[in-house]
């Protein structure tokens, strides 16, 4: 009876085990991420700094600068200034939670969340095998 109630007991965590994260395919322009995406459990945990695979634009570095020459106003008066803006990337791939890590003029900084902000869905980060919320840091200079 014993070595039944175990077995039993066995079976349902495996089940619901197997049932807290499911296979998830995200589409955005043409490309592709897939990864598990955690049961709602995950939620009280915050973003992560570093993970196995970092947040990214779709279609990576080539299409984010493809991106950006298109639709960052550069034609700024002044010197060029070099500043770091951190945004989270969430596991569905929203971005939110900008901040600027350096000093910038406030027009430029404006400028980069502008854009950052109509570029739409990313790829999230992935720790593993599931998607996470995260934080990313770009670095603008125009």
């Amino acid at each position: 009876m014993k070595k039944l109630l175990f077995s039993f007991s066995l079976l349902v965590c495996l089940h619901s085990y197997a049932q807290e994260a499911k296979d998830t395919t995200f589409s955005v322009r043409g490309f592709t991420c897939t990864c598990k995406y955690a049961a709602a459990n995950d939620e009280e945990k915050k973003p992560f700094s570093k993970s196995e695979a970092e947040a990214y634009y779709p279609g990576g570095e080539k299409e984010w600068k493809k991106y950006l020459k298109k639709y960052l106003y550069t034609g700024f008066q002044g010197k060029k200034h070099e500043f770091k803006v951190q945004f989270t990337v969430s596991k569905e791939g929203i971005l939110s939670d900008y901040k600027l890590l350096d000093k910038a003029v406030n027009q430029k900084y404006e400028e980069a969340v502008r854009v950052l902000t109509q570029s739409g869905k990313w790829f999230p980060s992935i720790q593993d095998g599931l998607c996470v919320t995260s934080n990313k840091i770009l670095l603008f200079e125009f």
